[in-house]
């Protein structure tokens, strides 16, 4: 991820409202910029749907790591974190739909050869070394304080959790998103044999977030947008339309 904000500014309307400051991170294939198909990646080119029926002067996005983006959003230097997982210290510090964007599902990343078949609770992973997301969502069963975890920080943390599967520095990889982990291992081909095992819990939210500064202003907007986009044409499936191959 960069240091600094990548900003662009869309024509999403010329309707009389304002402008809306959206910040992402990376999080393929959801959200990216180098080489994405469509520009910004799917969830932008998704919430563009949404913002047309906002009545908004326009958005700018800003790519930024995911713990400046929390910092600058509690100020209301932001407006909007486009994609955000919900716990109880996010929702005290920010504003939820009540509607999700998408669901998802926590999965865990090993070895191909691993004997490991399923997961039905967190005994089945207290003798491995799993590696996490430092800055990332934990779903329920990793906050297990027996679980031994390794924290991962900087930039392609997925790239770099799967290799370190691969060669055996640690036993598992998790990620609350199973679009992105699956997405990733894919694309690593050959070179990282992968088995991807779904957390036996309920599937994971992940939300458009506001501002509590400045949010109220946007969020029953966004709310009836969202609904009609999510009538004519559901996340995932929007998703699978770019990912057919």
């Amino acid at each position: 991820m960069l240091s600094l904000g990548v900003l662009l500014v869309t024509p999403t309307t010329q309707a009389a409202g304002e402008s809306l400051r959206v910040g992402y991170f990376d999080l393929p294939p959801h959200t990216r910029t180098e080489g994405a198909q469509p520009s910004g990646g799917i969830s932008v080119a998704y919430f563009e749907l949404i913002a047309r029926k906002m009545d908004l002067r326009g958005v700018s996005y800003s790519r930024l790591p995911l713990p400046r983006l929390l910092k600058m959003l509690e100020r209301g230097e932001l407006d909007m974190i486009l994609l955000l997982a919900k716990d109880a210290e996010r929702d005290a510090r920010f504003l939820y739909p009540q509607q999700a964007l998408f669901s998802t599902a926590s999965v865990l990343a090993v070895q191909a050869s691993n004997p490991l078949a399923a997961i039905h609770s967190a005994e089945d992973l207290l003798a491995l070394r799993i590696g996490i997301w430092q800055d990332g969502y934990r779903s329920p069963l990793m906050r297990d304080p027996r679980l031994q975890l390794q924290t991962l920080s900087g930039d392609n943390v997925m790239n770099k959790g799967l290799r370190m599967v691969a060669a055996g520095r640690v036993d598992a990889f998790y990620f609350p998103d199973d679009f992105t982990l699956k997405y990733e291992a894919k694309n690593l081909g050959n070179q990282v044999q992968i088995k991807v095992l779904t957390m036996p819990e309920q599937p994971l939210r992940v939300y458009s977030v506001f501002s509590r500064k400045n949010g109220n202003q946007y969020l029953p907007r966004y709310e009836r947008a969202l609904r009609e986009v999510q009538a004519q044409q559901p996340y995932a499936e929007f998703f699978d339309a770019f990912n057919e191959d």
